[in-house]
């Protein structure tokens, strides 16, 4: 006799399960990072090691458990894990975007607006080397994978596209604060003391930060509904941590020394706008298309 098929109740509680389990890895992976970016910095380590060890920890975490989680046969449709070329799509359409806004800030600023003041080229290229390693171990790679990819990946079945979306943004902008409460309990149950945490990095406002994670997660998940591909997630995602920390740098540590007219900040949030914009058309296109 033929195994039963498992109802679609059966298939929406594994689905979901496996969509908490994505995101508990993900939080599991940056309250461990927390407590041995704390142990390295209490044992003397400091620079590159310091700067390493949360990458390490947070890449090893969070991939195998949400390959685990999901099933190899899952891989390349739930977690859209197909093309890892088209990381550098997501990648041109982050620039694109930014170069455009700070074409844009240039030509209406003049003199005043977006001007490349000075440039150390062997410092900028180690710089964007070793930053793209951090952030695609630290950022980049664990978050498109947890969220776009087993959380809004294993949700979109079920659920309708919008809702699946707004679930998975939500999901993004909690983590922050899920990951510093992971890191204080795992902290006291391995007697490690952590630092005092902030939701918002570098003293940014809290709710400024929230409603940039969630303008970023939206468009996060607008390219992977056009592109169809998490790598371009990651591709995206790259981009736009490079663009915003040459932006909002120290350029004795860039090598890269820029001015901007309108404030770097308006500036990230302008390119993310008409990132949604055009590839939200694309998206509405494409639905009319079907009809």
């Amino acid at each position: 006799m033929a195994p039963a098929r498992p109802s679609s109740q059966d298939r929406l509680t594994g689905d979901v399960a496996r969509a908490v389990a994505s995101w508990l890895a993900f939080v599991l992976a940056l309250g461990l990072a927390g407590v041995a970016l704390a142990a390295a910095r209490g044992a003397g380590a400091s620079g590159a090691v310091l700067d390493a060890v949360p990458a390490v920890v947070v890449l090893l975490v969070t991939v195998p458990l949400v390959l685990m989680a999901h099933g190899r046969a899952r891989w390349p449709s739930v977690l859209a894990l197909r093309t890892p070329v088209l990381a550098l799509a997501g990648a041109a359409v982050g620039l694109t975007a930014a170069g455009l806004v700070l074409l844009a800030d240039h030509l209406a600023g003049g003199a005043a607006g977006f001007t490349v003041t000075g440039v150390d080229g062997w410092l900028l290229v180690r710089w964007l080397v070793v930053t793209l390693l951090l952030a695609a171990a630290l950022e980049a790679v664990p978050e498109e994978l947890a969220l776009r990819g087993g959380v809004f990946g294993g949700l979109r079945g079920h659920l309708p596209g919008w809702l699946a979306g707004l679930v998975t943004t939500a999901a993004f902008v909690l983590a922050p604060a899920a990951a510093i409460w992971a890191t204080a309990q795992l902290g006291e149950w391995f007697g490690v003391a952590v630092p005092p945490a902030t939701f918002a990095p570098g003293g940014q406002d809290p709710v400024a930060y929230a409603v940039l994670l969630a303008s970023f997660g939206v468009v996060l998940l607008l390219v992977r509904a056009v592109v169809g591909s998490v790598w371009a997630c990651v591709g995206y995602h790259l981009a736009f941590l490079v663009v915003n920390r040459l932006l909002l740098g120290d350029p004795a540590v860039t090598g890269l020394a820029l001015r901007t007219g309108e404030g770097a900040e308006l500036l990230v949030m302008a390119y993310l706008a008409l990132t949604a914009a055009v590839l939200g058309v694309v998206v509405v296109r494409r639905r009319g298309g079907r009809r």
